[in-house]
């Protein structure tokens, strides 16, 4: 049971290391400046750093055979030397972005008339 636990431990601290590398890899890309991983949604009010609360956005729409996710999407990112069409993103953002088309950060202008 111990070592069952123990290899639980050793496995997400690998899984968050290479999160961390693929985030960096993907903020730095849009911004160049940064210093660790944030929402690349240009008006993001964060813009958000907490490794947990961002997520790997597919620029362009999903198709089935690209419907990865978690590690097993960052280890391909990785293994194919970090490709165009991803980009780091905030759950809000992409969540938003996934359901409606556009970044829910757009929709405070559409509700006040401006």
């Amino acid at each position: 049971m111990m070592i069952r636990r123990l290899r639980k431990i050793v496995s997400r601290k690998k899984d968050n290391a290479l999160k961390d590398e693929v985030f960096t890899y993907y903020t730095a890309f849009y911004d160049p400046s940064a210093k660790e991983p944030h929402c690349n949604c240009k008006i993001c009010p964060g813009p958000e750093n907490n490794l947990e609360l961002l997520t790997i956005d597919h620029k362009r729409k999903r198709t089935k055979k690209d419907n990865l996710s978690g590690t097993s999407l960052y280890k391909y990112l990785k293994e194919n030397d970090y490709p165009d069409g991803y980009q780091v993103l905030c759950f809000n953002c992409n969540f938003g972005k996934g359901l409606y088309g556009r970044c829910p950060h757009l929709w405070k202008d559409n509700r006040n008339g401006s």
